[in-house]
């Protein structure tokens, strides 16, 4: 077979820049610059601890000891720790004798809050998510958005975490305390979404459904995870009698007849395994019914209420005791009269923002590029920014971008919320890079695209900043495309010809750069502005 030489060096030139790069990330690791290692100790000695108490075994000394360890393993990961709390399940620890076998279960629950720089990321959002929560089985860590976003839901280990007995809680802050004292307990174990949680999780857990109707035991149903179906419909059953959650020591006197029977069978199941789990699921199915019949009475909790009050203690979590820059007019493109008229003539959802809501507003499409024509569409892009009163407090993810669009729409828009303008941003969006370097652009015919992008790419290969409007040789041949019959030196074919000629340049001049661009535009650059925006000052 013949070889292309030119193919070949190629690729052995692709190869050795493979191998250089290599070489040097090893020398880079061996030196130890620029990466961070990870100081397991703590988090060895942590778990070691945990599994050694139960709430009521906890010293001061061991609470200490809590604490500090908590500190090191998240020394400069997080801007503040407001709480760590020992989670156990007092139906299992009432089945087990020795203590080590107790604590067996137990899970630290830590919940910290973010830098600033974390918290405002411009990120995408399931990767901000991916990161506030960090569950390694034993140990869940969590950030305070997440925190009460879980706690308004119902969640019932975060509820658990907040009202825990004091023995539980090995490290609290003020803010801990203070949420402690605003919220009763009652308001979150009467949500709905608590006591769903609680009866449909406890028999989730560890049953199935019958082939014809019914629900039967689990074959591989643990006693732990029954101890934990049972620990669940215990809180619903203390909403329903007005007692505080389910998470100290179980007192038999409060408990149904049904819930005594059942937490006999586990004590005995302990000892011996033939005692039937059957009969023990009986039992839960039972105490389950009925729970559900009180639930049909039940007056649930306005989540409204509760998810302000939530929402207002993240908010002053956060600030800590810092002022907002207020929204100011200087950020409006255009003056207030013309903004408002603006607005109105968009329409739809745009008109419920306020003006010092509104960070821009651009005719998008043909328009601005200096292509339009008089059939050309009325496209607008606007950007705006929720209140970071909103942004602090939210216990739910905001929607960030509004939209109208379609052939029937005289007046179509995108409307999108900085932090999702600054992701766009990020990613290397084309349309979003021509609205940063002059106003908003958005195009429809395929037919004239192309030569737009190409001119386009030109420049920032050079390291200038792409023009927008189109001027003139590009700009009279692409008029020409756009209001011209496709005929002769415009037919499709030879449109075609010279687009694939240009294109094919085009890519090996990139292919020839000696030089190349940053892969990822600045992330700290688009953060500080979205904190900017935001009113946060550092």
């Amino acid at each position: 077979m013949e070889v292309d030489d030119e193919s070949l060096l190629s690729a052995t030139q692709a190869l050795q820049a493979v191998e250089r790069l290599s070489l040097r990330t090893r020398r880079l690791e061996d030196s130890g610059k620029d990466l961070q290692s990870v100081n397991e100790k703590p988090l060895l000695e942590l778990k070691q601890l945990l599994l050694m108490h139960v709430p009521s075994s906890i010293t001061s000394e061991a609470r200490q000891r809590f604490s500090c360890l908590i500190d090191q393993a998240l020394e400069g990961q997080c801007k503040k720790i407001l709480a760590g709390v020992v989670l156990t399940c007092p139906w299992f620890e009432a089945t087990q004798k020795e203590r080590g076998e107790q604590a067996k279960h137990n899970i630290l629950l830590v919940v910290v809050m973010s830098h600033d720089q974390q918290f405002f990321t411009p990120a995408n959002p399931q990767i901000r998510e991916a990161g506030g929560v960090i569950d390694m089985g034993w140990l869940s860590i969590v950030e305070l958005y997440h925190f009460g976003r879980f706690l308004v839901k119902g969640r019932t280990r975060y509820v658990e975490a907040l009202f825990c007995p004091e023995a539980a809680l090995v490290y609290a802050s003020d803010e801990w305390r203070q949420l402690q004292s605003q919220i009763d307990a009652s308001q979150v174990t009467g949500l709905r979404g608590f006591l769903e949680a609680c009866c449909g999780q406890a028999m989730g857990s560890v049953a199935k459904k019958r082939k014809h109707g019914g629900m039967k035991l689990r074959e591989n149903s643990t006693l732990a995870e029954i101890c934990e179906a049972f620990r669940l419909l215990h809180h619903a059953h203390n909403h329903h009698h007005s007692l505080p959650p389910a998470t100290a020591t179980i007192h038999p006197p409060t408990l149904p007849d049904v819930a005594c029977q059942a937490l006999s069978k586990l004590q005995a199941l302990y000892q011996d395994p033939d005692v039937s789990k059957q009969d023990i699921f009986t039992c839960l199915s039972t105490w389950h019914d009925e729970l559900r019949g009180e639930m049909k009475q039940c007056k649930f909790s306005d989540l409204k209420a509760v998810t302000v009050t939530v929402g207002s203690w993240m908010m002053e979590t956060r600030l800590q005791g810092r002022k907002l820059q207020p929204a100011e007019d200087h950020c409006l493109v255009d003056d207030y009269s013309k903004l408002t008229q603006l607005m109105s003539e968009i329409g739809g959802p745009v008109t419920k923002l306020t003006p010092q809501q509104i960070l821009l507003v651009a005719r998008a499409g043909s328009f601005m590029y200096g292509l339009s024509t008089p059939e050309s569409d009325v496209d607008y892009v606007v950007v705006y920014r929720d209140t970071t009163e909103t942004v602090l407090s939210a216990c739910s993810r905001p929607s960030e971008c509004m939209e109208s669009r379609g052939p029937s729409k005289k007046v179509e828009y995108g409307a999108y919320e900085a932090r999702l303008l600054s992701e766009m941003l990020l990613k290397g969006s084309v349309v979003i890079l021509e609205l940063v370097y002059l106003d908003n652009h958005d195009f429809v015919s395929p037919l004239w695209k192309i030569f737009h992008k190409i001119n386009s790419v030109r420049h920032m290969m050079t390291g200038s900043a792409p023009p927008v409007r189109v001027e003139g040789p590009v700009r009279d041949f692409i008029m020409r495309v756009r209001t011209e019959e496709l005929t002769g030196e415009l037919s499709r074919e030879n449109l075609m010809r010279t687009a694939t000629e240009q294109y094919e340049t085009l890519r090996n001049d990139l292919a020839s750069r000696q030089r190349r661009l940053p892969e990822n535009p600045d992330f700290s650059f688009v953060t500080d502005w979205l904190l900017q925006v935001r009113g946060i000052a550092d």
